[in-house]
């Protein structure tokens, strides 16, 4: 091998080491809000999940079939919020969201809303009907933040807009595992949850038909909170773990480079002892 080409592979061997500078730096960022994204993600769980009991209860004490939440609506339409992130280099965390959300809908009863930078370019481009988008606030969402924008849906839900709403993020299963996932919000269905009656004795003032229609405002954007807390907590996990496994593949990388670069240089010193001592025997 020639002296140019070894040249090319110290070029090469000094751009990948870079990258893993990069990859590196990656992790360590992502590592770091994940931990204050776990954090937040498991503090607010349980909040929610008390609000859902209390609807539970609520249910149990009125006739649900006369409230217009647990009701389809006359639209044939469905409202799909997704969540994605709003960068790339997290592994297929935002291609497998997509792909099981594509494969549950019907695309021309369907309407997207896109909460990321990547669900955003992805509905628009590929023809789906998108209402609304919302970027660059998975990190930033606050629980009043939610509460403003799932009254915005709640209204055209009302409106007849659409007739179901259902939400898709990605699930936080544990650091090294995520799972797309889509819950329905409304219509609500309790299934056989009112069957097991609270024997608390509560008084609801005015009455418990009117908290009840109070509360699922704040049921679904704490859905929606929840969702988004989840999903950025998921994002971190997924991109920590394709930066560290792109951290190994780089590695590996460096290590057949300098094998080769070794055998190259090897080779040329060879060679030229080869002519010195052909030299001398002439």
């Amino acid at each position: 091998m020639a002296g140019g080409d070894m040249s090319v592979i110290k070029r090469r061997i000094k751009s990948v080491k870079s990258t893993i500078k990069i990859t590196n730096a990656m992790k360590l960022v992502s590592t770091s809000k994940l931990r204050r994204a776990r954090l937040r993600f498991e503090q607010t769980k349980p909040f929610f999940g008390e609000i859902y009991k209390d609807m539970i209860e609520l249910a149990a004490r009125i006739d649900v079939h006369q409230l217009q939440y647990v009701h389809k609506g006359l639209s044939p339409k469905a409202l799909y919020i997704v969540i994605s992130g709003d960068r790339g280099l997290a592994g297929g965390f935002n291609l497998n969201l997509f792909k099981k959300v594509v494969e549950n809908v019907d695309k021309e009863n369907t309407i997207f809303s896109p909460i990321g930078n990547i669900a955003i370019s992805f509905f628009n481009k590929n023809g789906f009907n998108v209402w609304g988008g919302v970027s660059n606030i998975g990190e930033k969402i606050t629980p009043e933040k939610a509460y403003h924008m799932a009254a915005r849906m709640l209204y055209n839900y009302n409106s007849n807009l659409f007739s179901e709403i259902y939400l898709a993020y990605t699930g936080f299963l544990s650091t090294l595992s995520q799972e797309p996932t889509i819950k329905k919000i409304l219509p609500l269905d309790f299934g056989k949850s009112l069957r097991n009656k609270s024997g608390r004795l509560v008084y609801y003032e005015p009455n418990p038909d009117a908290v009840f229609q109070a509360i699922v405002p704040q049921y679904f954007a704490g859905m929606l909170y929840g969702g988004m807390v989840e999903s950025f907590a998921a994002e971190q996990a997924a991109r920590s773990n394709a930066m560290e496994s792109a951290t190994g593949n780089a590695t590996r990388i460096i290590d057949d480079l300098t094998l080769k670069y070794n055998r190259a240089r090897q080779f040329a010193i060879t060679k030229e002892i080869i002519e010195i001592v052909s030299g001398a025997a002439s």
